[in-house]
C-alpha cells in the first residue's frame, strides 16, 4: 500500500501562546458566525439600557429611534439563528444572512419611521 504526499507530510500545528501574548491575526481568523453572536449579546445589553431610558423619558425621538434600531439589529440577528438552526436556509449562505437580514432590517426601519414621523 502507497502513502500518499499528503499522509506523509505530519501535521503542522501553531505554537500555544503563552501567558500575555496577543496573537495578531485573532480577529481575521475570528469565524463570523462568532462576531454575530457577540453583537447580537451586546445588543441585548443596549436594549435594557434603552428601554430603561425610554420608560423613562418617553418622549425623545432620539431615544425612541435608537430603540427601534437595536431591536431590529437583534430581531434580524435572531432570525440569522433561526434559519440557520432550523435548517431552512443552507449553511452555505450564512455570510449572506449576516449582512443581508440587518440591511433589510434598517431599511425597514427608515420605511417605518418615514411613514410615523
Amino acid at each position: 500500500m502507497s502513502v500518499t504526499e499528503d499522509e506523509a507530510k505530519p501535521i503542522q500545528y501553531r505554537k500555544h501562546l503563552r501567558w500575555g501574548e496577543h496573537d495578531p491575526n485573532r480577529r481575521a481568523n475570528t469565524p463570523l458566525g462568532m462576531w454575530a453572536w457577540l453583537w447580537q449579546r451586546v445588543s441585548a445589553l443596549l436594549i435594557v439600557v434603552l428601554l430603561v431610558l425610554h420608560i423613562s423619558l418617553p418622549y425623545k425621538l432620539a431615544i425612541q429611534f435608537l430603540l427601534l434600531l437595536t431591536v431590529t439589529f437583534h430581531a434580524t440577528l435572531g432570525l440569522r439563528v433561526i434559519l440557520l438552526d432550523f435548517n431552512l436556509v443552507s449553511i452555505r449562505h450564512h455570510r449572506t444572512l449576516a449582512w443581508a437580514l440587518p440591511v433589510v432590517g434598517l431599511i425597514a426601519i427608515f420605511i417605518v419611521w418615514r411613514c410615523i414621523y
